[in-house]
This record gives C-alpha cells, sequence and structure tokens, in this order.
C-alpha cells in the first residue's frame, strides 16, 4: 500500500510539470502586413520551459514545413515526444519547450 501512493505521488509530480500548454498560431494576416511566422516566435519566446508548445500553421505545406522544422530545431527538447502532422490545410507540432531557443550557427 505505501508503495503504491509513493509511486502515485512520483508520477503525479512529473505530470504536472508538463501541465501548461503554450498554444500558437501562424496564419496569414488579411489585416495587416505583420510577419505571420515573426508573431509565432515572439508569442514562442514567452512561452515557459517544459510547456507543452502546441503550434499550428495554417499556411501552404511548403511553407509550413520549414517554419515547423525551423521550430523543433530552435524550441524543441529532443529527450521528449515530438509529434508533427503536415496536412495541406491544417499542419500541428507538439513538443516540449526547452525554455530558450538554440542559438543559429554561422559559419564562416
Amino acid at each position: 500500500m505505501l508503495i503504491g501512493i509513493f509511486i502515485m505521488s512520483f508520477s503525479f509530480n512529473l505530470s504536472a510539470e508538463f501541465d501548461n500548454k503554450c498554444s500558437v498560431l501562424i496564419t496569414l494576416r488579411f489585416q495587416n502586413n505583420s510577419d505571420a511566422y515573426q508573431e509565432a516566435i515572439d508569442k514562442i519566446n514567452q512561452c515557459n520551459k517544459y510547456d507543452i508548445l502546441s503550434v499550428t500553421s495554417f499556411l501552404e505545406l511548403s511553407i509550413s514545413k520549414v517554419y515547423i522544422t525551423d521550430i523543433i530545431q530552435t524550441y524543441c527538447m529532443f529527450n521528449h515526444e515530438i509529434i508533427t502532422l503536415l496536412d495541406n490545410k491544417t499542419s500541428n507540432l507538439s513538443c516540449v519547450h526547452r525554455g530558450k531557443g538554440r542559438l543559429e550557427r554561422k559559419f564562416d
């Protein structure tokens, strides 16, 4: 009985660490000329470490692939599951936010 309580409390603490969700939409802006991808990045930069990053793109498939790949490489933890669904109408990404974006390496 005591072992069951310990296991339940241990698993609860682990799941509580990944409680928060940070949702981001990437869509065309018809009202203004703002960059939809940059707005999404600004929103992601406000998310916290260990948030579940949920990105939905309503852009063309080829553009969504580039954006979602960049977000994965920059903001997702690689030691946790990364889920992507790329579609002609809607593309989605879910992963655990690493806290800060990886620095872009520049090669001379």
